[in-house]
Formats: structure tokens, C-alpha cells, sequence
């Protein structure tokens, strides 16, 4: 899935009419970052993840971390997949936009993403081999974006075919305005709309990180940025990948909701208190053995 401009503006289409009856308030827009209620009460450089998370129900894992500083010898397989698909979607867009500067053919473009593909692979420290649906997933994007190219370039002659088509990626932002960390990354962003890949299975906090990249953006760039995309990919590495992309108006609403779970968060860890241990615990967190071992 490319988010190509045709299935951008069908998309924010429909969003447009929740903007209309429901405008976000100025005093949650992220360049009000100074004032209350956006203005935060401790600057913890928190991550986004520290904020929205709730893998944990009870949030013990950020108490354990932040706090008791336990480290993790080595990331869930889980979480290891995901950041390789961020990568993926990276080198993809930054092949494309590479490519569709120097080449009007989209044949030309597609070449040239695959030739030079492995390069940023191996730059990037992924084993094809060890991962072989990392290509299948990239082969995957490459068609996708050469053949929005193309059908760009026969609906609008003259055009190069990339309007539209080109995302700023992986890009590093600082939030600590808003009491966050210095060095976020946002996966992509363009007219603002911001966007967030996600590997597995779709859960409600997801669109906090939309709406909290929102306010950061906006507090940097003090351009309103109302709407976000999440894009899910699903089925990897066992069976063929799924990509779905869920929509979201980023809504005063939204901005209330991240705003008090940052501020929970910060009450949290400035009293020390200690989070109990949730009745149910995903394996894949990577303080399973901590709490369930007896440690920590």
C-alpha cells in the first residue's frame, strides 16, 4: 500500500465533514505548547510509546524501566519485525524519491530501486537472508509506487508521475516543548497528514501516537495538522503480508485523551509509586521474565 493521492483525497474526503462540525479547539493545537493545558508539568523526555503504550495494562513496564532502570537483554521477536517494516517502508520511499527525480520511466525507476535496494539493506544491518520477506515486502512497495507512477503519468500528460506520491519518512522531531523527548521520529507526514506503521493486530491506543506526533508537529512547524493514517501490516513472516490503512481525525477529543495520559504518566513517575502486576501478560513484552520471573 502507497498512500497515492488519488486514495488520499478519497480518504480525507470523508474526513473533511468531521472537521466542519467538530473543529479542533486553538488551545489544543500543538503551537499553544507555552499554555495550559498542553503545557506540561514536569519535562521527562518522554517517548511516545512512554505515553500511549498499554501493552502493559497496569504500566508497570514503563515503571520498570524508567524508574527501576531494568534493561532488557534483547528485543521480542515481535518488536524486532516491526522496526525491520519501518525500515522497509523507508528504503522504499527513499528509493522512489531517488529514482523518480533522476527518471521520467517508471521501468527506469523500478530498476533503480532494485538495483540499489540491497545496498540500503545491508547499510540499514538486515539480513535478506536470515529475513527473505523483507524483499517480498519491498518488491511489493516498488510495484506499488512505479505503478501509481505510471497511471499518474497517463491521467495527467506532462506530469513526472511522483506528485503525490512523495512522504518525508523517519523523520526526527523534538517534542520536549511538549514535555517529550528531543528526539522523536515520526515514520511519514505530507500536508498535514501524519502516519504511523504498525505491525500486528490493530488496538485503540494506536491513534493517541497519531494525535500526540500531531501536536508535535504543529509545535514545530505551527501548521494544523488534522488528520493521521495508520497503516497495518499483518501476516508477516509466516504468510503472505496484509496491509490496511485506518484513517483518523484527530479531533479535540483525541488531543484531550493523549494530554491527561501524559500527564498520568508524568504523576506517575515523579511519585515513584509502584505499578501492581497485571493479572494477564503478553509474552512479548520484554519484561515478561521480570515480573512473571520473580524479578525485578
Amino acid at each position: 500500500m502507497v498512500l497515492t493521492q488519488p486514495y488520499l483525497s478519497r480518504v480525507l474526503r470523508r474526513l473533511h465533514y468531521h472537521i466542519a462540525v467538530d473543529p479542533v479547539d486553538d488551545e489544543w493545537r500543538g503551537w499553544r505548547w507555552d499554555q495550559p493545558p498542553l503545557r506540561p508539568r514536569a519535562y521527562l523526555g518522554l517517548t511516545m510509546s512512554d505515553v500511549v503504550a498499554k501493552y502493559c495494562p497496569t504500566r508497570r513496564d514503563l515503571w520498570l524501566r524508567r524508574v527501576k532502570c531494568v534493561k532488557v537483554e534483547s528485543l521480542p521477536r515481535q518488536l524486532e519485525i516491526g522496526l525491520i517494516i519501518h525500515s522497509v517502508f523507508h528504503i522504499a520511499n527513499k528509493l522512489f524519491l531517488e529514482a523518480s527525480t533522476r527518471y521520467s520511466d517508471p521501468c527506469d525507476v523500478y530498476d533503480y530501486m532494485v538495483e540499489n535496494a540491497r545496498n540500503e539493506f545491508s547499510r540499514e544491518g538486515i539480513d535478506l537472508g536470515g529475513e527473505p520477506w523483507c524483499w517480498k515486502l519491498f518488491k511489493r512497495l516498488a510495484h506499488t509506487y512505479v505503478g501509481s507512477m505510471a497511471l499518474r503519468t497517463i491521467w495527467h500528460p506532462g506530469s513526472r508521475g511522483y506528485e503525490g506520491l512523495i512522504w518525508i519518512t523517519e523523520h526526527h522531531i523534538d517534542g520536549s516543548m511538549l514535555g517529550l523527548s528531543q528526539n522523536l521520529r515520526v515514520d511519514a507526514f505530507s500536508e498535514g497528514v501524519v502516519v504511523e506503521i504498525k505491525y500486528g493486530k490493530p488496538m485503540d491506543f494506536h491513534r493517541l501516537a497519531l494525535t500526540g506526533y500531531a501536536l508535535v508537529l504543529e509545535a514545530n512547524y505551527e501548521i494544523p495538522v488534522n488528520y493521521g493514517l495508520i497503516i497495518y501490516v499483518e501476516g508477516i513472516p509466516e504468510y503472505p503480508v496484509r496491509i490496511s490503512v485506518k484513517p483518523y481525525y484527530l479531533s479535540t477529543s483525541l488531543r484531550k485523551q493523549f494530554i491527561d495520559e501524559r500527564d498520568e504518566i508524568i504523576d506517575m513517575l515523579l511519585s515513584e509509586r509502584e505499578p501492581p502486576i497485571p493479572l494477564h501478560c503478553p509474552e512479548s513484552c520484554p519484561y515478561y521474565p521480570v515480573c512473571r520471573g520473580g524479578g525485578g
